[in-house]
C-alpha cells in the first residue's frame, strides 16, 4: 500500500486551507478556492512534467526553479493569461510564507520564491470596452415579451448599472435588494468578504420590480435573485448559464454590428467604470463603486480614457502633424481520497 512520503506537508496544507485562510485570515470561500486550485495545479504539474504523484510530493519540490517551471507550464501548456499566472504566484508565495513560519529551514526557499517577479501584462493597459451605444444595443436584444427575456435584460442591465462582478450578482438574494419608492439599492458581498451598497438607476429599478413580480411572488428573503429550476427546486444561477445567454445576444448583436466584442460579464463592469469616469466621477469613488482594494487597480480606466482620446486625435489629425506624438481517511491508494483528506478536494 502506497503511503504519503511527507505527511507533515499535507497536514500543513490542510491547516492552511481549512483553518488559517478562512478562520484566522478571514478569507472568503472564493479566495480559499483560488489557493486550493493553485495547489492542485502544482500537484498536477509535478505529475505531468516530472512523473511525481501526490504520494511522492514533498517540500523538497517547492523551490524557486520548480515554481518558475510551474508558472511557465501554466502559460504555455494550460494557456493561462498573465494575470492568472501572477495570481497563482501570489498564492504560492503566501503558502510558502505559511510553511516557513513553522519551519525556519524553509526561509531561504521563501526568499528565493519571493524574488520571482510578476510577469508584465501588456493586456492590462489595452482593455476592450463597450461604448454607451453598444450597451444600449445589447440591452435591447432580450425579448421582453416572455419571462426569460425579462430575466436576461435585468441581469445584463444590473451587471452594467452596478458595475458588479458576475459572482456578486449571482450571489444576490432578495434580502440584499432594498426598495424605497422609485429608488433601489443592492447590497453586494465582494472579494475578501467586503460589502458595499450600490444605488440602482430608476430605469433598472423598474426592470427589477417587473422581474420580481414574475419570478418572486413568494418573496422569500433567502431566495437567490437569479435562479434556475432543477427537479422543481430553485438553485443559484450558474456562471455557465450566464455565458450561454450572453453568447446568444453576442451573435444577435454582431449581425448588425460586427464590431461588437465578445460579450462576457467583466466587459460590462469595465464599460460602467469607464463611463462613470468620463461622466466626472473621481477615480477614488470609481474604485469604491467597483470594490477595488487599491487605487492602482482603478487607474486602468484613466489610462484607457486618455489612450482613446489620443487615438481619436491621431485619427482626426493629418499625418506628420507635430502635435501627434508616436508613442486519505481509509488509507485507500487513491489520489482523490488524499485530496479530500487534506482539504485539496
Amino acid at each position: 500500500m502506497k503511503k504519503i512520503k511527507d505527511p507533515k506537508l499535507f497536514h500543513s496544507i490542510r491547516e492552511f486551507l481549512i483553518v488559517y485562510l478562512p478562520q484566522i485570515r478571514r478569507k472568503s470561500s472564493h479566495t480559499v478556492k483560488a489557493y486550493r486550485d493553485t495547489l492542485n495545479l502544482f500537484i498536477l504539474f509535478l505529475k505531468e512534467t516530472k512523473n511525481i504523484d501526490i504520494f511522492e510530493f514533498t517540500t523538497s519540490f517547492i523551490t524557486g526553479q520548480t515554481i518558475m517551471e510551474f508558472l511557465t507550464w501554466l502559460v504555455e501548456k494550460r494557456g493561462c493569461k498573465v494575470t492568472t499566472r501572477n495570481h497563482r504566484l501570489t498564492c504560492i508565495r503566501s503558502f510558502c510564507k505559511y510553511l516557513s513560519a513553522a519551519d525556519a529551514t524553509l526561509v531561504p526557499t521563501l526568499a528565493e520564491i519571493s524574488s520571482i517577479a510578476k510577469a508584465a501584462n501588456t493586456d492590462d493597459r489595452n482593455p476592450v470596452f463597450l461604448s454607451e451605444d453598444e450597451v444600449k444595443l445589447v440591452l435591447s436584444l432580450p425579448d421582453t415579451h416572455n419571462a426569460i427575456g425579462i430575466r436576461d435584460q435585468l441581469y445584463l442591465a444590473l451587471l452594467y448599472d452596478s458595475g458588479a462582478r458576475n459572482n456578486e450578482i449571482l450571489s444576490l438574494k432578495l434580502q440584499d435588494v432594498s426598495f424605497s419608492g422609485k429608488n433601489c439599492t443592492i447590497h453586494l458581498l465582494g472579494k475578501g468578504n467586503k460589502t458595499r451598497l450600490i444605488p440602482i438607476s430608476e430605469s433598472v429599478a423598474k426592470m427589477m420590480k417587473r422581474y420580481w413580480a414574475i419570478f418572486h411572488q413568494d418573496s422569500n428573503p433567502n431566495q437567490y435573485l437569479f435562479y434556475t429550476v432543477h427537479h422543481k427546486s430553485k438553485h443559484k444561477m450558474s456562471a455557465d448559464n450566464v455565458a450561454r445567454f450572453m453568447a446568444t445576444y453576442e451573435r444577435l448583436a454582431q449581425k448588425s454590428h460586427p464590431s461588437i466584442p465578445h460579450l462576457h460579464p467583466h466587459l460590462f463592469r469595465h464599460a460602467r467604470a469607464l463611463h462613470l469616469y468620463r461622466a466626472g466621477m473621481p477615480l477614488s469613488l470609481v474604485g469604491e463603486w467597483l470594490g477595488h482594494a487599491q487605487l492602482e487597480t482603478t487607474l486602468i480606466y484613466a489610462y484607457a480614457d486618455t489612450e482613446m482620446k489620443r487615438k481619436a486625435i491621431e485619427k482626426a489629425t493629418e499625418e506628420g502633424n507635430p502635435l501627434v506624438e508616436i508613442e486519505t481517511p481509509h488509507f485507500i491508494n487513491d489520489e482523490d481520497n488524499i485530496k479530500q483528506l487534506y482539504g485539496l478536494g
